[in-house]
């Protein structure tokens, strides 16, 4: 892939992450494509449950290009929403779906002698013409179509090349991560406009979420939380704690999206099979502010945005993002810093294999008074004798 590309893949992910309402989402997305693939035409069907359709949500282009918004539908049995569901019809395999190539399919003996094929092919080119499309891409969360990606040819004629087709897949994994967020933040302020309630289902629906871009760290943010509250119950038993209900409610949800902000990060880079350049670790240090930024809409959740924001800060104060130490950093913030450690070390990483959970153990105790908040560390080392 071309650095140009890539560099724009970043800067989409970036700004993706921080629109919270899918309309404006998907204008950013398809000036993205346009702007950059120079294509004449594209547009975007997303799923609406209660039409159970496929709808053209926004499209955009040259001039005369564009299909008025909710004009087009597509049904879920329909040849467009078949052909990336059922791999029977994927016959090179990708998935991306170019008219040029299928016409090429419809040549084929193997297609001209199946009825089945033949006439499925024949339709699907014929439901693509009448969206002016000449590429399709799907946009799947996990297993779920949550929408359909279309271009209409390049305003140079010319066909689209290897690496403009893996930009747009990247890209559709990005906009499916995106499209989801943004449904869950639209869900979550609207029920917190009716009783200014925290809603854990729809909070742990975010974790989930980050948990699904990097394959490195599923189960993390569970062990994260379990741990705090461990370490949170000792801290109770030594009285540094006031307020226990709110105190509790706090850590479990901040410690439920400590990593939120990774989802601002590329998957390339999460999942990255080596140690990270200066330049990549630099981009995943930002992700307790992007953090902020995402959740700082949200009403009654300072203490909570508070402990996402410092929970890489270090005691010694030689942490990020602002390098703060001792009794600065806030103590939800200092338990989740060593529960998040302590998983991190126990966990398989791209680059290193888990360390015993003993030496794990002993690398907190070291760094007691140093990395970690020495009454935190105290309570984390009572966990583990109580038979953690």
């Amino acid at each position: 892939m071309r650095l140009s590309y890539r560099k724009e893949l970043e800067k989409a992910a970036r700004r993706m992450i921080l629109i919270h309402r899918t309309d404006t989402l998907i204008r950013l997305i398809i000036r993205t494509i346009v702007r950059n693939l120079k294509a004449s035409y594209a547009g975007i069907f997303l799923y609406r449950q209660d039409k159970k359709a496929y709808i053209l949500t926004i499209s955009g282009g040259r001039i005369g290009m564009k299909i008025p918004a909710g004009l087009v539908k597509l049904s879920p049995s329909s040849h467009l929403v078949k052909f990336f569901l059922d791999s029977f019809y994927r016959l090179d395999g990708n998935n991306y779906l170019i008219v040029k190539k299928i016409k090429g399919w419809l040549r084929r003996k193997k297609v001209k002698e199946n009825s089945r094929y033949k006439k499925f092919f024949t339709e699907l080119v014929q439901q693509l013409s009448s969206v002016k499309a000449e590429v399709a891409l799907p946009i799947f969360f996990r297993d779920e179509l949550l929408g359909i990606l279309i271009l209409g040819e390049k305003l140079s004629k010319r066909k689209f090349l290897p690496e403009e087709l893996t930009f747009l897949s990247i890209l559709s994994s990005d906009v499916a991560m995106a499209i989801r967020n943004a449904s869950l933040f639209e869900n979550l302020r609207l029920q917190l406009e009716k009783n200014q309630k925290l809603f854990l289902q729809t909070i742990s629906a975010l974790a989930e979420a980050i948990e699904a871009k990097d394959k490195y760290t599923i189960g993390h943010t569970e062990r994260v939380v379990d741990l705090s509250l461990k370490i949170a119950y000792q801290l109770r038993k030594m009285r540094k704690i006031k307020n226990w209900d709110k105190f509790e409610r706090d850590l479990k949800v901040a410690a439920l999206l400590h990593d939120i902000g990774k989802i601002g990060v590329p998957e390339t880079v999460l999942n990255k099979p080596a140690s990270l350049t200066e330049e990549e670790w630099s981009f995943v240090k930002k992700h307790p502010l992007i953090g902020v930024e995402i959740l700082s809409p949200i009403k009654d959740l300072k203490e909570v945005i508070s402990a996402i924001k410092y929970h890489h800060e270090r005691y010694d104060g030689r942490g990020y993002p602002e390098g703060i130490k001792g009794k600065k950093i806030p103590l939800i913030a200092a338990i989740i810093a060593v529960a998040d450690a302590y998983d991190a070390m126990t966990s398989d990483r791209p680059y290193r294999k888990a360390l015993p959970p003993d030496q794990a153990k002993q690398e907190i105790k070291k760094n007691k008074g140093f990395q970690f908040h020495p009454q935190v560390v105290e309570a984390f080392l009572r966990a583990f004798s109580n038979g953690r």
